[in-house]
């Protein structure tokens, strides 16, 4: 019997390409919503959720005509109503802000933050633009306890958070919703086909100051600062960790923002 054939590998360049291109689509969107008042379909959560999955289908059927523009229209105006039903959102505590004001110092767009109990494929958290122009933190079953015991990856109280807020902070510092998001999807494809895109490449990596196309790497350099993980002293919040000049570049961009 002949070996059975290895399975074909997608070609990563132009997989990372389409992720990226996607990206810019859905900042388009987004942004063309928030123009249009999109952010009246309810709260933040809704109100995106409804968005996109109105123009989803509109792409598919509007070669029906106006009933096929309805009826996109009419599921994400469905789909709203059951995310303002059913997904919990709110904003950060105050003990939650003053933890994230250990990081990022004092940043306007913190007002901005909202906190949903949604979460992605496996449970990951995910953070993203909302229509209305505020930040979707969706942090899944950690919702009711952002500051609480950690786990798995982020094994500090609140490390999760921090690296969620990172990603709030590189929506507010980016261009346009679509560059950040051009640049998330390029690292989930990358993730995808089995690069780690969390880990750190060598300890020169904590003395970078954080790259627009990297957006796993920069929130891990933070929240590993956070944490401790990459202090010599694991010291939480070290004042004298290699990763210090990327902390005060993060502070320094947050408060012009």
């Amino acid at each position: 019997m002949s070996p059975r054939p290895a399975p074909a590998r997608l070609p990563r360049g132009p997989v990372i390409a389409i992720a990226r291109a996607y990206g810019r689509v859905l900042g388009a969107v987004l942004s063309v919503g928030r123009r249009c008042g999109a952010g009246r379909l309810g709260g933040a959560p809704a109100a995106t959720a409804g968005t996109l999955v109105a123009v989803h289908l509109a792409a598919v059927t509007m070669w029906f005509g106006p009933p096929g523009i309805g009826a996109a229209l009419g599921a994400g105006l469905a789909t709203s109503i059951i995310v303002r039903c059913r997904v919990r959102h709110r904003g950060l505590t105050e003990a939650e802000r003053r933890t994230a004001e250990e990081v990022f110092g004092t940043a306007p767009w913190l007002d901005d933050v909202v906190l949903t109990d949604l979460a992605g494929r496996g449970g990951r958290a995910f953070t993203l633009p909302a229509v209305d122009g505020r930040i979707l933190c969706s942090l899944g079953s950690a919702f009711d306890a952002a500051l609480g015991e950690g786990a798995g990856a982020y094994p500090a109280p609140g490390q999760l958070l921090i690296h969620e807020l990172v990603h709030a902070w590189q929506i507010t510092t980016a261009r346009s919703a679509g560059e950040f998001l051009a640049d998330a999807l390029a690292d989930q494809a990358r993730y995808e086909l089995g690069e780690d895109v969390y880990g750190l490449r060598d300890a020169r990596d904590t003395h970078h100051a954080p790259r627009r196309r990297d957006v796993e790497r920069q929130a891990t350099i933070v929240d590993r600062w956070f944490g401790g993980q990459s202090s010599p002293t694991r010291l939480p919040r070290d004042p004298d960790s290699p990763a210090i000049p990327v902390i005060d570049q993060l502070r320094g961009l947050g408060r012009r923002c």
